[in-house]
């Protein structure tokens, strides 16, 4: 008995579907995904107040001041890192899982600027301006002169007197309204785009000179424009700020929180 056969048609028709099917759930498993790593992130975030939290409860008040604060607002001083490595923080846990270019590159931002070594455990041999390029940023004063230059601040901040302040000890005021680590939202200016900024495409750092990768912000929804980021705060809290409430705060290339 001869079986019926599926004609060319009907074939054309499952494909179609198939690929309709594809295209409506691709998307939306992308956000998902997305929607974890900044879960993830932000758990990420959590954990480095946490480490900062738990270095001052042992020395004053006192946060582990930088040597060297770097270039950019994302270099942060070995000998921070060390402290914080000791509080029970991983190397993975200083990247964002959302910025692909550091994961793929991890080697080059964990060692970029430091003369010394890395055990595995810590940076060792290290002079006193190494750091490492971190997939946050810390808003953290400096341990030594000169002090960083001011946080560019505007009339409606939201916290008394509008102002912004680089974090020295954990007894600064109102410390549920201080960021203290934030998600790299960073972008290079770029008359073009529609903000003026391109975030996924910055060109003027090591890793373009070095090794032709481009810098990007971790969180972006197109190279014109972030999504958002995590903010943690002194008080030990950690919101997501949408890129609508982010303004133009530091440096050049320009950092947004």
């Amino acid at each position: 008995m001869r079986r019926k056969a599926f004609t060319l048609i009907e074939l054309l028709v499952v494909i179609a579907i198939i690929a309709v099917l594809m295209g409506i759930l691709l998307p939306a498993l992308s956000r998902v995904r997305e929607q974890a790593r900044t879960q993830s992130c932000a758990s990420r975030v959590r954990q480095h107040v946490l480490a900062f939290t738990m270095y001052a409860d042992g020395n004053d008040s006192k946060l582990p001041l930088p040597l060297t604060a770097g270039n950019w607002l994302w270099d942060v001083g070995c000998n921070t890192v060390n402290y914080m490595l000791k509080t029970g923080l991983t190397r993975e846990m200083f990247y964002c899982p959302s910025n692909a270019i550091q994961q793929k590159h991890n080697d080059h931002f964990w060692t970029y600027g430091v003369s010394g070594e890395w055990d595995g455990t810590q940076f060792i041999n290290t002079a006193a301006p190494d750091f490492i390029v971190a997939g946050y940023c810390y808003i953290l004063e400096v341990a030594t002169e000169p002090k960083r230059p001011r946080i560019k601040t505007y009339p409606n901040d939201g916290d008394v007197g509008g102002t912004k302040l680089w974090c020295k000890t954990t007894l600064e005021k109102n410390p549920g309204l201080r960021e203290l680590v934030i998600d790299a939202t960073l972008g290079q200016e770029d008359s073009s785009t529609k903000h003026g900024y391109n975030f996924g495409m910055v060109t003027v750092g090591g890793s373009w000179s070095e090794g032709k990768f481009l810098d990007r912000t971790s969180h972006l929804r197109n190279d014109q424009e972030p999504r958002g980021g995590n903010v943690g705060f002194l008080d030990g809290h950690v919101d997501w700020r949408p890129w609508s409430e982010m303004k133009n705060r530091y440096g050049s290339p320009t950092f947004w929180w």
